[in-house]
């Protein structure tokens, strides 16, 4: 099958592309620096980087490279608008552009990446532009399918490896909001396979999956467990949710990327858990617990 993949230069999007080419599919990735991709992926078979951007292109543009594609898999994303064109422009304008250059290309798969928490009635910007980006697809014609992953860790993941970075340089930790708001982690491997799968799975179409790990953890047992598995004692310290906004506010207004964002602290007031049941089930997958991930990982 060829398959067309928005954000597979990405991190997520890097595992998805080697599996896709592991499991005898032909990827054409856009990404905006196609040399540079090309470089990284010397030597891999049926990649394809051409160049492009679903925000600064036009759908009929963006048709061009999906012509001839059997599939189009979004996975572009954003989780701090610092910098970028922000979440509308990126989750819902993004996803619209790809919906008509897909349906101006004749491609009748689509596979979208939302996130666990996207609802009509979401707290956070993040979520609600997930949400109408999954409304768009929702509303076309073709055989789609979506997904929502609760936080995905992995080797060049943003969240494990904040923490470990984190634990090696400092003596104490914060806990925003005292670290009791619930994630269940699911290995990058595992989301990717799901994808791969689904594009030939007629039983699939039309739906939508949460993503999550084997366990659900606090906030505070998922920093205690990376912090373990280094090695290390740290003291983690309850940093409450008003004194994180106001520090995320003076985040906002330095020249770094910020290590957190109001946005973020208002998802982290509410639990990010799900029933993966139905995609263990479906994919015939049982989750690498983050336990397991990191004992590997820091063993090394």
């Amino acid at each position: 099958m060829k398959v067309f993949i928005a954000g597979g230069s990405g991190y997520i999007g890097r595992v998805l592309v080697r599996q896709l080419s592991l499991a005898g599919h032909e990827c054409r990735v856009l990404c905006r620096n196609p040399e540079s991709e090309r470089q990284r992926l010397a030597g891999e078979k049926n990649i394809y980087p051409v160049r492009g951007d679903i925000i600064e292109y036009t759908p009929s543009q963006l048709a061009k490279l999906i012509d001839k594609s059997d599939a189009v898999i979004n996975l572009v994303g954003i989780i701090i608008e610092k910098g970028t064109a922000g979440f509308e422009k990126i989750h819902v304008e993004g996803t619209r552009k790809l919906i008509l250059a897909a349906e101006e290309a004749g491609v009748n798969r689509f596979i979208q990446m939302s996130a666990l928490g996207t609802r009509d009635n979401a707290v956070s910007r993040y979520h609600k532009t997930k949400w109408e980006a999954e409304l768009l697809v929702r509303n076309m014609k073709f055989d789609w399918t979506i997904f929502r992953p609760s936080i995905v860790f992995g080797e060049e993941d943003e969240f494990i490896n904040v923490f470990a970075g984190m634990a090696r340089f400092l003596p104490v930790l914060p806990l925003i909001g005292g670290g009791h708001g619930k994630l269940q982690p699911i290995w990058v491997e595992d989301v990717c396979h799901c994808f791969v799968k689904s594009l030939s799975m007629p039983e699939t179409f039309g739906k939508t999956f949460d993503q999550g790990g084997e366990h659900a953890l606090s906030l505070r047992d998922l920093i205690e467990l990376i912090v373990s598995a280094m090695g290390r004692k740290r003291f983690l310290a309850p940093l409450p949710f008003l004194i994180a906004k106001i520090q995320a506010k003076i985040f906002n207004l330095l020249p770094i990327k910020p290590p957190f964002t109001e946005d973020q602290i208002t998802m982290l007031k509410e639990d990010n858990i799900c029933d993966s049941s139905e995609m263990q089930d479906v994919f015939k997958i049982k989750p690498l617990s983050l336990h397991a991930y990191l004992k590997r990982k820091f063993e090394k």
